[in-house]
């Protein structure tokens, strides 16, 4: 009896001791688990960080991953590139070289595609010239990425021919608006000059209604703006003559949105729903109203909301008359281009009076097949 108490008690000695080591290998093996989680949350934290968007970074990333900072553009500024490309094919991938850094097109082919970056190869390594790079911001949540400048060509690549959202592109991030409130991005990039808020009425927008995407389908077509594109040289300029730009094609100016002001004041100072664009002599008129209207402006007057004046944002003395005959007589004008490929598309610019004239011929029409009061159809 003795003997058997005995061994069941060395049986349950051995049996506590089993579980108790089973239950501490459970406890280190839990510890270890959770310290090897801790470790790979800290690696990745870590390499998130690491990984995180900065100021300077150059990125790789297709079009529709830029939101615009503006609801207008020029149109026939893109119809100018994109009646370029249709005459020389090669030039699309030049300008896309040039706009990604690359300086300009090496080698293509029928079979390149502006969306397939192995297709065609450029001068230079894409990013190499950062200076001729499309600027972005970088909004607060740390991942959208806000467009500063090349809102026309980028919206080129989108409308031409093979182009669209999955163009890919390379940008340079020039300011981070990471972990800032969100209410306060849209002020802080007014304050900046870094948006335009003013629809094709010169109306004030909201930053939410701006485009969700680049694209002359979401982007509206302001033609004050398209007049004022084709003046420069012609009744302003760049105030800051020493100003160099890397990229003709983004051509950031010395003053925030100054084109945009211009625009702005030619809207208040003619109709140029009065002109046929369609029409060359028609356009040619309208260039001529608005580039004298520029330089007729006091020297010393405030253009729009700009805050400059006339002087500030290189308002001529007088129109450049050569300069002017040369854009709308010579064949390879960006303004010829611009014409020749919205006369194909038919971009929608009919008077008002032509309207009007059209309506009334309808209504008279009309009148003329109503039959007279007491008179009966044979």
């Amino acid at each position: 009896m003795r003997l058997h108490r005995t061994a069941c008690l060395v049986f349950a000695s051995m049996l506590g001791a089993a579980v108790s080591g089973s239950a501490l290998a459970d406890q280190e093996e839990k510890a270890a688990t959770e310290a090897s989680s801790q470790a790979e949350s800290d690696d990745s934290k870590t390499n998130s960080e690491d990984n995180a968007i900065q100021v300077g970074d150059v990125l790789t990333v297709k079009l529709d991953a830029l939101l615009p900072t503006q609801p207008v553009l020029a149109f026939d500024r893109v119809f100018a590139s994109l009646g370029r490309y249709e005459a020389r094919p090669a030039q699309m991938f030049d300008d896309l070289c040039l706009t990604n850094g690359g300086q300009g097109v090496k080698t293509w082919d029928d079979k390149s595609q502006p969306t397939d970056l192995e297709s065609y190869s450029c001068k230079e390594p894409l990013g190499s010239n950062q200076d001729a790079l499309p600027t972005v911001l970088l909004a607060p949540d740390g991942k959208t990425l806000y467009l500063l400048s090349g809102h026309h060509i980028l919206t080129t690549f989108w409308d031409m021919p093979n182009g669209g959202t999955s163009v890919p592109v390379v940008v340079k991030v020039t300011q981070s608006l990471a972990g800032d409130d969100i209410d306060e991005i849209w002020s802080a990039m007014k304050e900046a000059g870094q948006i335009w808020l003013f629809d094709i009425r010169g109306e004030k927008i909201k930053p939410s209604e701006l485009p969700e995407y680049l694209g002359m389908k979401q982007l509206k077509h302001d033609r004050y703006l398209s007049l004022v594109f084709f003046l420069r040289n012609i009744a302003y300029s760049d105030p800051d003559t020493g100003k160099t730009t890397a990229n003709p094609l983004i051509r950031p100016m010395s003053v925030p949105y100054m084109q945009y002001h211009w625009a702005q004041y030619l809207r208040k100072k003619m109709k140029v729903s009065n002109y046929d664009l369609n029409d060359p002599d028609e356009y040619t008129a309208a260039l001529k109203e608005a580039a004298n209207l520029i330089v007729a402006a006091a020297d010393d007057e405030n253009i729009a909301s700009s805050g400059k004046t006339a002087k500030e944002l290189g308002q001529f003395d007088e129109v450049n008359t050569k300069a002017l005959d040369s854009l709308v007589t010579r064949p390879t004008s960006s303004w010829s281009y611009a014409l020749a490929y919205r006369q194909r598309v038919k971009e929608e610019s009919t008077p008002k009076r032509i309207l009007e004239a059209q309506k009334a011929e309808k209504e008279s029409a009309k009148k003329e097949d109503k039959p007279e009061t007491g008179q009966t159809e044979n």
